[in-house]
């Protein structure tokens, strides 16, 4: 008898606690669609896509900015000439630092040293930083790598640059 009271009295603070959360709940939901409920008149406007520049700001110019990435992997050298290569071919899979893998448990057809290179150019100006890896290509076919840090951005002119920026002096971007 007492376990069956333990039982009702337990399922009743459950539905208590169920309702008072679904009610707060319901309660900050409608709090946050009423602060975002702005007037037309007070928000952003929508003419040019230019916004409104203050008199002290320094002149401002849209430029476009491109990122690319550069890096090697390895293939199937019978696919590559065939043409026959899919996304699922070239792409890594990035090993952070909680790995699933015991690397001496592991079977792969190659590991190899490799480099990424992240160029950005924007407006009249190129920057770039590099980073090395390891790649590991593994039996079923999955391309992994585990990268180390990124160099810093090095944006001086072409003429300017040198190694010395790099944290890898034997690479050349």
């Amino acid at each position: 008898m007492k376990g069956v009271v333990k039982v009702k009295i337990v399922l009743a603070v459950f539905v208590f606690l169920a309702c008072i959360h679904s009610f707060i709940l319901k309660t900050a939901h409608a709090q946050h669609t009423d602060v975002f409920n702005l007037y037309i008149d007070k928000g952003p406007k929508k003419d040019d896509g230019k916004g409104e520049v203050k008199p002290d700001a320094p002149e401002p110019e849209w430029i476009v900015v491109e990122n690319h990435f550069t890096y090697k992997v390895s293939v199937d050298k019978s696919k590559y000439e065939a043409k026959d290569l899919m996304m699922e071919d070239i792409e890594l899979w990035e090993i952070t630092d909680k790995s699933p893998f015991e690397w001496h448990q592991v079977d792969y057809y190659l590991e190899g040293e490799i480099r990424e290179i992240h160029t950005r150019t924007f407006g009249k100006q190129k920057c770039d930083r590099v980073r090395k890896g390891t790649l590991f290509w593994l039996k079923d076919d999955r391309k992994c790598v585990y990268w180390t840090k990124w160099s810093t951005w090095d944006c001086r002119p072409e003429g300017e640059r040198d190694t010395a920026t790099y944290i890898y002096p034997d690479d050349k971007p």
